[in-house]
């Protein structure tokens, strides 16, 4: 019998241990995630549930594209959408009042994904008190962002 223990429970560990579980080669294999705190309490609970790609540099891409494609298989198997609220959306970073200077926004937007474009005030902020927004920038659209 075959034992693995991993530390910590973050997304990294869960997920090892769920395709370690789910192995084709794995018929007597005892899994063990030990940590001291709650599942996900660290760097994995606080991203919002944020699922990005092509958000990286081509360093990391391959890894970046292959776990935005498994977070979809996964929701597609387990009803996500309706089980844990998995959706795939459009992103916009929004800057409101004087919160930074439009010098500043450029800049990041130039050195940051290619992806990334100022936009003018979306209809879809309409809602929003008239002049709240001084600018916003689409960072991506459903096929690189989802959210969990």
């Amino acid at each position: 019998m075959t034992r693995t223990v991993i530390v910590r429970a973050g997304i990294i560990g869960v997920s090892t241990a769920y395709y370690l579980s789910h192995s084709p080669w794995n018929s007597d294999h005892v899994i063990t995630i030990v940590d001291p705190c709650t599942p996900a309490s660290g760097a994995s609970g606080k991203g919002a549930g944020f699922l990005s790609c092509n958000w990286t540099g081509k360093e990391t891409s391959s890894l970046e594209e292959l776990s935005f494609r498994l977070y979809k298989d996964l929701a597609e198997r387990y009803q996500g959408a309706e089980r844990w609220g998995y959706r795939q959306c459009r992103v916009l970073s929004v800057v409101s009042g004087k919160a930074r200077s439009r010098s500043e926004e450029v800049q990041w937007s130039e050195t940051g994904s290619k992806r990334i474009r100022t936009t003018e005030p979306s209809v879809e902020l309409s809602w929003l008190k008239p002049g709240a927004i001084e600018s916003q920038t689409f960072l991506g659209d459903p096929d690189s962002f989802a959210q969990w």
